[in-house]
């Protein structure tokens, strides 16, 4: 009998599966008896009951749990008496937890508590907890927000020092400051963001000499400021990072710096790092050169604006010069985007939402967020700096971060090459490269299937991440790219920065000492935080999502089919909302999922449902603690 070691994982209905530490281990069932009171993520040891057979995975008991799982529960509290229970927010929970009086923490009914698990013996129907702290009442505007980010454990206080800290600087750098810098004050600058932007990390200038481009790219010279001997940097690496949850941001240094002194705000003098780069007709740099410098920003352009000049010539400008320099980066990042397309870089045909919400934190709206030319522009010139820091630092070999985007695996890359196959693609030769996915994206793109199969794609494809080791980037076709472009938000730009202005010096020495033992946990730890912020991004607008369907219970939509799976069919609606339609709710016919095609087919009728294929919805029932949508199909006979 095997006895294996790793983390358990809760499914809503009670049942687990356990993941084991050895990853050549497959996951393993566990029964809600055979659980043993273990908790969702808890460390156990498990005893193998039943091996694996042909159509069913191998079967489990718990036998002991090794530790309890660290991360933090959020929950309603609900009094009886002196005492109470904390009802756990979202579905990997089989308990709630008992809270003996002394432990109640001046909790009122229905409020939102952070808890702890004391104990939780066998003779225990319950585990019992302490309340550690208040949120709020669970009726409370934004009390769900602040609850997931509590959830992912994401610090939403400064120290007392780095409050001070950040107060205590002057509202503009000093003369000494900018004394020893490059001055580029004179040279026409803009910065371009969205119209709800408030921190403006990184300026752009340009120039042409003959049929060359010279772009400057200024960043923000945050590491002047936030540097590694002070309490504000603890805070910063703590963080790892900036969250965006819809109604609020949980930054990575203080707004005083983040908005005010750091900001690239216009018409003030502001200490940037600057990328100078010489670019041909043909997208190649051919020199560049980096700055401590200065810059006084001419202009705060939203991207609205420049993409309406830039698509359709409609100018809300009143300067020549503005616009002559706007036409002009327009030039640059359509041979820029040419360049990085015909070395494969990959550009999905993915939506992103935009969820509009009241003053009240009520979604009021949902619908696609626009990336527009002024969007792709900038992403142009960043992506270009990148590469060029990691480009160099790569080849005078001096400890660095980059940015990694590994190939998919082999395993996922068969299963990918087995989906396609159904709708007549295929992958050529035995070695993927970017190329071959951008291939399959051209083929599918305009038709029903463009956006299926770039989410199919995108579930193939290994997510990224920070190393101290130079790779590839895939999906960007490139190598040795780094984070160099948004130190306000990054703390892997931070870093990054504080090494190329140790270059500048020359004080490679330095840089080894600071940097070489240390850059692996750095890079590990703002990988996790990263991870962190982008599961807690997710939930909140799954959350809003949810909110904003409930009052639209009945309606009708169109949308497209985006995912199979045994259980049901996901269907996508225009503004980005996924529901599912359960078989149980197609009673038309007993419908199978026809794996090998990838397709749902009824026994008797021989409707099919297929990936991309258009379905007209009703929204039944919304979820909101589980963030769930249930939609049931509408056939045309309904509406006869």
């Amino acid at each position: 009998m095997r006895i294996l070691d790793g983390k358990v994982k809760l499914n809503r209905k009670g049942f687990g599966f356990f993941i084991a530490d050895d990853e050549n281990v497959e996951d393993i069932f566990i029964s809600r008896a055979s659980l043993n009171r273990a908790l969702d993520n808890d460390r156990v040891r498990i005893k193998v009951t039943k091996e694996a057979e042909k159509d069913h995975k191998a079967e489990g008991e718990v036998v002991e749990i090794l530790e309890r799982n660290k991360e933090v529960l959020i929950g309603d509290f609900q009094k009886v008496k002196k005492y109470g229970f904390v009802i756990l927010d979202g579905k990997y929970s089989n308990y709630d937890i008992f809270i003996p009086s002394e432990h109640v923490n001046k909790a009122k009914n229905n409020d939102k508590v952070v808890v702890e698990i004391l104990y939780f013996d066998k003779k225990d129907k319950n585990p019992t907890g302490k309340i550690v702290e208040v949120l709020g009442n669970m009726n409370d505007t934004g009390i769900e927000i602040l609850a997931i980010a509590k959830k992912f454990d994401l610090p939403d206080e400064f120290s007392h020092e780095t409050l001070e800290y950040a107060n205590s600087l002057p509202k503009k750098p000093s003369k000494e400051e900018m004394k020893n810098r490059k001055d580029f004050s004179n040279l026409f600058t803009v910065t371009i963001d969205g119209a709800d932007a408030k921190d403006f990390d990184d300026a752009i200038s340009i120039e042409k000499d003959g049929e060359e481009y010279i772009l400057y790219v200024h960043i923000a010279d945050v590491a002047h400021y936030v540097t590694e001997n002070r309490k504000i940097n603890d805070d910063a690496y703590e963080r790892g990072n900036s969250v965006y949850l819809l109604d609020r941001v949980i930054p990575m240094i203080p707004e005083s710096l983040s908005n005010g002194l750091c900001s690239l705000n216009p018409n003030e003098d502001r200490l940037t790092l600057t990328v100078k780069m010489k670019i041909d007709k043909k997208g190649k740099v051919i020199d560049y050169d980096f700055y401590e410098s200065v810059i006084n920003s001419d202009y705060r352009l939203i991207y609205e604006d420049v993409s309406n000049l830039l698509e359709n010539k409609k100018s809300v400008y009143k300067n020549p010069e503005l616009e002559e320099k706007l036409y002009l980066m327009n030039e640059l990042h359509q041979i820029l985007e040419e360049k990085r397309y015909s070395n494969g870089a990959l550009d999905f045909d993915f939506k992103e939402s935009k969820i509009i919400l009241d003053g009240y934190g009520t979604p009021i709206d949902v619908k696609v967020a626009e990336r527009r030319v002024a969007n792709r522009l900038i992403e142009s010139f960043m992506v270009l700096t990148n590469e060029v820091v990691g480009e160099h630092f790569s080849n005078i070999e001096v400890p660095f971060i980059y940015r990694v985007h590994e190939a998919p695996s082999d395993e996922k890359v068969m299963e990918f090459r087995s989906i396609i196959a159904r709708f007549g693609l295929q992958i050529k030769g035995d070695k993927l490269y970017p190329k071959d996915f951008q291939k399959i994206l051209k083929e599918v793109e305009g038709t029903s299937l463009s956006y299926t199969i770039s989410n199919i794609m995108l579930r193939t494809m290994k997510k990224a991440e920070y190393r101290r080791e130079p790779n590839i980037h895939f999906g960007l076709a490139t190598e040795n790219y780094s984070h160099f472009t948004a130190p306000i938000r990054r703390y892997s730009d931070l870093v990054v920065h504080r090494i190329t202005k140790a270059s500048l010096h020359n004080n490679y020495k330095k840089v080894k000492r600071s940097y070489l033992k240390k850059l692996d946990k750095i890079a590990e730890h703002i990988s996790e935080t990263e991870r962190k912020a982008d599961e807690a991004e997710r939930d909140v607008d799954a959350l809003k999502k949810c909110e904003y369907m409930v009052d639209r219970v009945g309606n009708e939509y169109t949308g497209i089919i985006s995912s199979i799976t045994h259980f049901g069919i996901f269907v996508e609606l225009p503004n980005t909302i996924e529901g599912l339609i359960h078989f149980r709710s197609l009673n038309d016919d007993f419908y199978e999922f026809d794996e090998e095609n990838y397709r749902v087919i009824g026994n008797h009728k021989k409707n099919i449902y297929s990936l991309g294929q258009e379905v007209t919805i009703r929204v039944d029932k919304v979820n909101i603690e589980l963030r769930e949508i249930d939609f049931s199909l509408v056939r045309e006979e309904e509406n006869e």
